[in-house]
């Protein structure tokens, strides 16, 4: 009996020690967001190839020979996204701002590259293709994409940030359409699903190390060809990734890691791996000063599981939520639901979003992207390259001084002028009065600081 009691004992202090830890187990952040209402709109799966091409493909899905696993109804009618969803997704972010003036904005999440299955015919035998971004698979091309993309970035609407390559191991994706004749049919119309894709993670414990180093290096490469400049926050495909692949981002300076507390590693089940995750999320927000993790606290998905109106109600009464707790809203948002085969379902997506921008707004927040959001957490202060504008934010009560490095500079110069060499050549230093935010146009700026060289 004593060394029950013993037991029991310790079990609940442990339990007490990490009830603790998650209401304090992260260091204070330097700004009070119940004040700056801060709202961060992230969404997932863009750049995606899958799960169909078109609308035809449809009638060739069966789901029961393709046994993809748990993978919800909606996800069967969505597809690449196109100049015109991307037109329209822009449009309602326009019609937005908050207390600084600037527009909402949106953080895609892209996936960098795509398989394509040719099949056999009388003179070859099977193949894959390894298409990177903006080459794809038959079936999703999609006229005019890259230049719609480039026009929201351009108006400060578009801030890419980087989710993976694949969004699944591609190994495990050959092997299991070779295997069965009804996924190889599936695969030659270039349909995604496979044999419990839903747990074939690109990042699983059983993939090498050193191949998805290769793979993450190529992403930063064809990320910056693509957007104009290195994503500077991640977030795993399916949530699941383990402390090794965080050692691989911070080694290539992706430094901001969104979604920590959806994250999937404990290989634990029920009460034991919930304290398994509470404690690490513990431990690695207090230790580890070399990254900073960004929560997604609020859920904004009106077309899952199911389409309902009442979404942006939930998701403003989130967002409010987070400020009265000292949070900034970080309000998660997936592809599909603005890019859907259904007509009627995009039109819910972009209207239910219409709604809670208009009642967010209505709060007088400032629209932020992760890289801001970690700086401001750690420093109070920041800066963000917002199209051909410079954005640079004190949110403290105190005066503060920002240092905008010599490569922001030259990112903004080449990305007004793909022949300017050797602008700037200094960092550019800013002090600003407490919960100032101030917008420098590409223009000016950099004919000042070629004046001053």
């Amino acid at each position: 009996m004593p060394r029950a009691w013993t037991i029991i004992a310790a079990t609940g202090l442990l339990l007490g020690g990490l009830a603790v830890g998650l209401v304090w187990g992260h260091p204070r952040s330097a700004v009070d967001w119940r004040r700056g209402r801060a709202v961060v709109l992230a969404s997932d799966d863009w750049g995606l190839c899958g799960f169909l091409p078109d609308s035809a493909a449809i009638a060739h899905v069966d789901r029961e020979a393709l046994a993809p696993g748990q993978i919800p109804d909606a996800y069967w009618h969505t597809t690449l996204e196109d100049s015109a969803m991307v037109a329209a997704l822009g449009a309602v972010l326009q019609r937005h701002r908050g207390r600084d003036g600037l527009t909402a904005v949106l953080q895609p999440n892209y996936i960098m590259a795509s398989l394509a299955y040719v099949p056999a015919t009388a003179d070859s035998l099977p193949r894959w293709l390894e298409l990177a971004l903006p080459a794809v698979p038959p079936g999703y091309e999609r006229p005019g994409l890259w230049r719609a993309v480039q026009e929201l970035q351009r108006a400060g609407l578009w801030h890419p940030e980087l989710h993976g390559r694949w969004h699944y191991d591609p190994r495990l994706r050959q092997a299991r359409t070779a295997a069965a004749p009804p996924v190889q049919a599936a695969a030659a119309r270039q349909i995604l699903a496979f044999p419990d894709c839903d747990t074939a993670w690109e990042l699983g414990s059983w993939r090498d190390l050193a191949l998805i180093e290769d793979e993450l290096r190529c992403n930063l490469e064809q990320f910056g060809a693509l957007f104009g400049g290195l994503p500077r926050s991640v977030i795993a495909p399916d949530y699941y990734w383990t402390d090794a692949h965080e050692q691989l981002w911070i080694a290539h300076g992706l430094r901001v890691i969104q979604g920590q507390r959806q994250q999937r590693q404990s290989a634990w089940k029920g009460w034991r791996g919930r304290v398994s995750k509470v404690g690490h999320r513990v431990w690695t927000r207090w230790w580890r000063a070399d990254r900073v993790y960004i929560d997604r606290n609020c859920l904004f998905e009106p077309v899952l599981p199911l389409p309902s109106p009442a979404h942006a109600a939930r998701a403003y009464r989130e967002v409010t939520g987070a400020w009265a707790r000292h949070e900034p809203a970080v309000v998660q948002a997936h592809r599909i639901n603005f890019v859907h085969l259904d007509a009627a379902v995009r039109r819910l997506g972009l209207l239910e979003l219409e709604r809670l921008l208009s009642r967010v707004t209505a709060e007088r927040p400032v629209f932020l992207v992760d890289g801001e959001l970690a700086a401001l957490s750690r420093r109070g202060t920041s800066w963000v390259l917002r199209g051909e504008d410079l954005v640079v934010r004190n949110l403290t009560r105190a005066r503060r001084l920002v240092v905008v490095p010599e490569q922001a500079l030259r990112t903004l110069a080449s990305q007004r002028d793909s022949a300017a060499q050797g602008i700037p050549r200094r960092s550019l230093l800013l002090t600003l009065a407490p919960g100032e935010s101030r917008v420098l146009h590409a223009t000016p700026l950099l004919r000042r600081q070629d004046q001053d060289r």
